[in-house]
């Protein structure tokens, strides 16, 4: 494999896991506080990390710490998640800072999409079993890759990836002319 497509293969897979990780701790740590400001009793979610979690975090996957970091005491959003992970691959991924153009070029490929897609399937479908009792981060990362080997869900991936490479064409709109 030419060093180019395996530096681009290393990247789908680093990111995915930066996902993965950001969906782990908003699975885990979610928190509901009062809002102050509302009189109609809103409850707003955040990320709630405690000390101990940021502790076994930082001795067990230190790559990630920067990404707990910044999300660990914010509310829990889309756009806080997107800008968190979006951040952490272009400032901290492997150790050093990410070009944005190949992050880009990562979430917009087909084989990420797919990862993706076979990721948040995954989640889906185990949600019960990841809620019934607290699961490490590398639980979850080993049990996803056990589930990814699995035939049925090859030929998932096989007919994701073929489908993102051969999108169905969307008819032109007709005219109203």
């Amino acid at each position: 494999m030419p060093k180019e497509q395996e530096q681009f293969q290393q990247a789908v897979v680093s990111i995915l896991e930066a996902v993965m990780f950001e969906n782990w701790l908003r699975f885990y740590f979610i928190a509901e506080k009062a809002d102050a400001d509302d009189v109609d009793g809103e409850h707003t979610l955040y990320l709630a990390v405690p000390d101990k979690a940021m502790t076994r975090i930082r001795e067990e996957y230190a790559h990630l710490l920067p990404l707990a970091e910044e999300l660990n005491g914010k509310t829990a959003s889309f756009e806080n998640s997107q800008q968190a992970v979006c951040n952490f691959v272009v400032q901290h991924l492997d150790g050093k800072a990410m070009p944005r153009q190949m992050a880009d070029m990562v979430f917009d490929s087909s084989s990420f999409q797919t990862r993706m897609q076979l990721f948040n399937a995954w989640v889906q479908m185990h949600e019960a079993q990841l809620e019934q009792t607290f699961m490490d981060f590398g639980q979850w990362r080993s049990l996803f890759a056990q589930w990814c080997e699995t035939d049925k869900v090859k030929d998932l991936a096989t007919r994701l990836a073929a489908a993102a490479m051969h999108p169905v064409a969307t008819p032109a709109p007709e005219s109203t002319h």
